[in-house]
C-alpha cells in the first residue's frame, strides 16, 4: 500500500486514497507502540546475568532490525502522504480550471444572448445588469490570479509533467482574455445604445417643446384693448427669449449627432428627425416673430384708438361748453 503509484485520477479518487492512508497512519502508529514495548520488554532479556536463553547480541540485533523497519515504514508513509498531497494539490488545480471554464462559457452564453435595449429605460436596466457583471468579472479575475498561482507552484515542485498544467493555463487564459473583450465591446456597445436613446429622448423633448411653443405663437389672439394688448405682448416677449435659449440646443443637434455610433447616426430616421427640429424651430422663430410684429401693430392701433377717443371727449366738452 506505501509503495503504490496510484495517486488518484481525479480529485474524489485522491481524497479517498488520503482518507485510506489516513487510516493506514493510524495503524502503524498504534503498531509502534506495540512494537516499541515489545522491544523494550526483549532488551531487558539481553541485560540478565547468569543463565541467559538467547544470546544477547541476537536480542540487539532483532531489536534493531525490527526498529529500523518501523522507521523505514514511518518515512515511507511520510512519502505517501506527501505524493497525495501533492497529487490533491493538483487535482484541486484542474479541478478549479474547470470550474473557471464552465463560468466562462455561461458569460459567453449570456453576452451572445444580450441586446442592446430598444428604449432608453431598457438600456439603463441592462447598463446596472452590466456592472453587476463588471464586479462579479473582477471578483472572478482575484480568484482566477490565485489558482494560476497555485499552478505556477505545481509546476515549480517538478513532481508531475508540465505538459499538462502549462497547457490548461494557456487554454484558460485565452478564454478569459476572449471574455474580457466581449465583455468590453458589449459595454461599448451598451454606451453607444445609451447616448442614442439619450440623444433621441432629448431630440423628443425639443420637439415637444417646439410644438407647444408653436400654437402658443401662432395664436390669433391680439388682444380687444391697449391693457389686454400689452399683457399679451410681455408674454410674447418672455417666449421669444426662451426660442432664443433653444437656439443653441437645436445648433447642436448636429454635433451630438456627429459623436453617435455609425450604426445609429447613419440611420434615416434620425437624420431626418434632426431637419424636421431644425425646420420647426425655423418656422417658430419665424412666426414668433411675426406675432410681435402684429401685436406691435395691433397696440398701436389700440393706442391711436385711445387718442381718438379721448379727441372726441375733450370735443364733446368744448362743445357742451
Amino acid at each position: 500500500l506505501l509503495v503504490s503509484k496510484d495517486l488518484g485520477k481525479h480529485l474524489l479518487e485522491v481524497e479517498d486514497l488520503l482518507q485510506k492512508h489516513g487510516l493506514l497512519e493510524a495503524d502503524i502508529s498504534a503498531q509502534t507502540e506495540r512494537v516499541q514495548a515489545l522491544n523494550a520488554a526483549a532488551l531487558k532479556f539481553s541485560e540478565l546475568e547468569g543463565y541467559q536463553p538467547c544470546d544477547p547480541q541476537i536480542i540487539c540485533n532483532r531489536v534493531n532490525h525490527v526498529q529500523t523497519c518501523l522507521e523505514e515504514l514511518g518515512e515511507l508513509a511520510g512519502k505517501r502522504r506527501k505524493e497525495l498531497e501533492d497529487s490533491r494539490q493538483l487535482w484541486a488545480f484542474f479541478q478549479e480550471m474547470e470550474e473557471a471554464e464552465a463560468w466562462i462559457r455561461e458569460k459567453e452564453q449570456i453576452l451572445a444572448a444580450k441586446t442592446c435595449g430598444r428604449d432608453l429605460s431598457s438600456v439603463l436596466t441592462l447598463t446596472n445588469k452590466h456592472k453587476s457583471m463588471l464586479g462579479e468579472l473582477g471578483s472572478r479575475r482575484a480568484l482566477l490570479h490565485q489558482a494560476m498561482k497555485r499552478g505556477e507552484q505545481i509546476l515549480a515542485k517538478k513532481r508531475f509533467s508540465p505538459g499538462g498544467i502549462q497547457e490548461k493555463m494557456r487554454e484558460v487564459r485565452l478564454r478569459w482574455k476572449k471574455l474580457e473583450e466581449v465583455t468590453g465591446l458589449h459595454q461599448q456597445r451598451l454606451q453607444e445604445a445609451l447616448n442614442f436613446f439619450q440623444f433621441s429622448a432629448e431630440t423628443d423633448d425639443l420637439v415637444a417643446w417646439l410644438q407647444d411653443t408653436y400654437r402658443i405663437v401662432s395664436s390669433d389672439d391680439f388682444g380687444h384693448d391697449d391693457y389686454s394688448t400689452q399683457a399679451l405682448l410681455r408674454k410674447h416677449r418672455a417666449v421669444v427669449e426662451e426660442v432664443e435659449k433653444h437656439r443653441a440646443a437645436v445648433l447642436a443637434l448636429r454635433k451630438q449627432l456627429a459623436l453617435l455610433a455609425p450604426e445609429h447616426r447613419q440611420g434615416v430616421d434620425v437624420q431626418i428627425r434632426v431637419v424636421e427640429v431644425e425646420q420647426l424651430y425655423g418656422e417658430v422663430a419665424e412666426v414668433a416673430v411675426l406675432r410681435q410684429q402684429w401685436l406691435q401693430d395691433a397696440l398701436a392701433v389700440y393706442r391711436m384708438f385711445s387718442e381718438v377717443h379721448a379727441c372726441e371727449v375733450w370735443v364733446d366738452e368744448k362743445e357742451q361748453w
